[in-house]
């Protein structure tokens, strides 16, 4: 059943009227409250609307909802960083703003649109040339990190698009028939070209694009009749770590190069509850990176969900294939990736891409029997490997023996703890390895096994920890070892014993990132009744500094884009922060490991924000030993810390009010 063909929507963007609605209420002698009632707010949100489909964002929909929506004009001056104009901004009856229309340029016409989705803003358009036409569409926070470049009303390309949207787009292309988005998310032969990869590659796609429309009908095709609807929406994007090619591994390679190989898709209903069995979905050989866009290299395989119509699909040749296979390899790669090795490689990553739909499914059966095939995949790798590299894949190997035991099936079960004990047995640096596996799988077997008591469970996990430190005292799992029970100890309220062992970690092992760590939760957990110091760089490249806001009470905001427990937070926070402007600043450190998300959570946040390379392994993350994420830190009006372990929004309310009525 092929998929419907892409229908237009025209953009509703009442831009003239609006701004000039807004001129006139700022003439002269015209009152705040006055403007305050003018704007016809149920026809502002009626008229204005995302020129992209699948926007999430808040609109109130009862007339008793509506009608206590305010609206406030702002001159110019008032409405923000470097805008010329006027802003008209749209409140819910809890304050909560809903839009945010501004004219940027001062030319009298409203030149950025902005939607908000819990206090939050999630979406942008903006008309960049003044023509009244959309130049970008942007998403935000929750909504994603993607900047698109419209023409015509359409997306003609991307200056930002992670991975993961990427995959979102293409699907969102297979379903609507959409042949042109699909397009700004397909690498074309000149952009492979310009990375500097092998030109048989580059031919190859050069052909594979002149025949795509065929092939993406047929696929379309292939896809309705296994599941997939004019309704069906992206769910999940499911990969390994991305790979880096550096650039002296190949005489022809431009920079480092990013990638990611047999990626998997999945699709379903829009609210998620679908049976992910019964829909097709697509193994993506390769997406590698270009710019600051995510793009795939070839089409993704469609993948009957009925394993007894399985297809049976050839291997597919990727870009590091060709690198060997060119004669370009040098450096790095020459050394370690010989044909034998590459095969094994391949065929551990189609096993990968092919068995990740069990997960989806969650049978710990499937899921055991995955892990503990995965290590006879291994096997042939560790074979083929270069000798100073097979440590690393017998790690790899004890990693998923690990993961087959601790889901408890009884038929692996016996025979990976065989396998696990004798690594231990053995001897060597594997020996410690699969030793210290070994105690967060059991710790997870019995968590399982009697989740009401989970105390004890704890107190087992610590004794084991500390069993192994005695065992292998020199082993290189000792730092981390050492932090596990640090951090285990501090969670369970034990912060003197914390204590004791985060200063055994930095002392024995400072140069570590577990040590760094360690000295940072010292600093943290003794931090009350001292000075704070802490700045950073912002999205925009100034300076965050802590020690200038001095006056107010400041709430120092440790959080991800990443982290739901950030998220559920974050509105409740800016909601604080706007009733408590007069007493209350707050800086964020966005600690999101992928920097296009971390930037993008800075940028959407209404407070300034560091952005800091690196997620929790960062250096803010280290000096203040940060393990989880949100973690707040309020400081008084003279810069010293009175609490290192806020807990909520209305923990921070209650803590700045009582210090307000002390100082009344």
């Amino acid at each position: 059943m092929p998929m419907p063909a892409v229908r237009s929507r025209p953009a509703a963007l009442a831009a003239t009227a609006l701004a000039a609605a807004a001129v006139a209420l700022l003439g002269p002698g015209s009152g705040r409250e006055a403007r305050a009632q003018q704007l016809d707010v149920a026809n502002i949100l009626k008229e204005n609307r995302p020129v992209q489909r699948g926007v999430e964002y808040d609109t109130p929909a009862d007339p008793a909802e509506i009608s206590s929506c305010t609206s406030e004009v702002l001159p110019a001056g008032r409405s923000g960083a470097g805008v010329k104009g006027v802003a008209v901004v749209i409140r819910d009856g809890q304050g909560r703003t809903l839009r945010r229309f501004l004219d940027v340029s001062g030319d009298r016409n409203i030149d950025q649109w902005c939607y908000y989705k819990d206090g939050f803003e999630v979406y942008r358009d903006v008309d960049y040339d003044d023509d009244r036409k959309i130049d970008e569409s942007r998403w935000l926070n929750t909504a994603g990190t993607r900047i698109a470049v419209i023409e015509g009303g359409k997306i003609a390309s991307w200056r930002r698009l992670s991975a993961q949207e990427a995959s979102k787009v293409l699907v969102d292309a297979l379903v609507l028939g959409d042949h042109a988005l699909l397009g700004t998310v397909m690498a074309s032969a000149d952009e492979l070209a310009g990375l500097g990869l092998p030109k048989g590659l580059v031919e190859q796609v050069r052909g594979e694009a002149a025949g795509r429309k065929a092939a993406v009908d047929e696929l379309s095709k292939k896809l309705g009749g296994w599941g997939w609807t004019n309704s069906t929406a992206w769910l999940r994007f499911d990969a390994d770590m991305p790979h880096l090619i550096p650039a002296d591994a190949s005489a022809g390679l431009k920079d480092d190069l990013l990638l990611f190989e047999n990626a998997v898709v999945f699709a379903g209903s829009p609210d998620g509850m679908g049976d992910l069995g019964k829909v097709a979905y697509l193994q993506v050989p390769e997406l590698v990176r270009v710019g600051e866009a995510w793009k795939f290299v070839g089409l993704p395989r469609a993948f009957n969900p009925d394993p007894s119509e399985a297809e049976v699909i050839a291997a597919y040749e990727g870009i590091r294939s060709w690198l060997y296979r060119e004669g370009g390899a040098s450096g790095a790669m020459a050394s370690q990736v010989s044909p034998e090795l590459e095969k094994a490689l391949r065929a551990l990553a189609d096993f990968d891409a092919q068995a990740v739909a069990v997960f989806a499914e969650g049978d710990q059966k499937a899921i055991a029997s995955y892990h503990y095939e995965r290590v006879r995949k291994l096997r042939a790798v560790i074979v083929a490997a270069p000798e100073a590299d097979r440590v690393e894949y017998e790690k790899e190997a004890i990693n998923s023996l690990a993961a087959a035991y601790q889901t408890g099936d009884p038929q692996v079960g016996p025979a990976t703890k065989k396998a696990l004990d004798d690594f231990v047995k053995g001897g060597g640096p594997l020996a410690s390895y699969a030793a210290f596996r070994l105690i967060p799988a059991e710790y997870s077997l019995r968590a399982a096994k009697d989740p009401d008591n989970l105390v004890e469970a704890q107190t087992q996990w610590v004794e084991e920890l500390g069993a192994f430190l005695e065992d292998y005292p020199k082993s290189a799992e000792v730092p981390e070892a050492l932090f596990q029970l640090a951090s285990i100890k501090e969670f369970n309220g034990a912060e003197d014993e914390a204590k004791a062992v985060y200063s055994r970690l930095a002392g024995e092992f400072p140069d570590t990132s577990f040590g760094r760590k360690g000295a940072g939760a010292l600093r943290r957990l003794d931090s009350v009744g001292k000075p704070i110091a802490l700045s950073g760089t912002g999205p925009d490249g100034r300076t965050v500094d802590a020690s200038t806001m001095t006056g107010k009470h400041l709430l120092i905001l440790f959080g991800a884009n990443s982290s739901q427990p950030t998220q559920r937070e974050l509105p409740e926070l800016a909601r604080l922060a706007d009733r408590k402007k007069d007493a209350l600043a707050v800086i964020g450190v966005s600690l999101d490991g992928d920097h296009e998300s971390a930037r993008a959570f800075a940028e959407a946040s209404p407070w300034p924000t560091i952005v800091e390379q690196g997620g929790l392994e960062s250096r803010l993350a280290d000096e203040f030993g940060i393990i989880s994420l949100p973690t707040m830190i309020l400081v008084d009006p003279s810069g010293t810390v009175v609490d290192r372990d806020v807990r909520s929004a209305a923990e921070a309310e209650a803590q700045l009010d009582e210090a307000l009525a002390k100082k009344e």
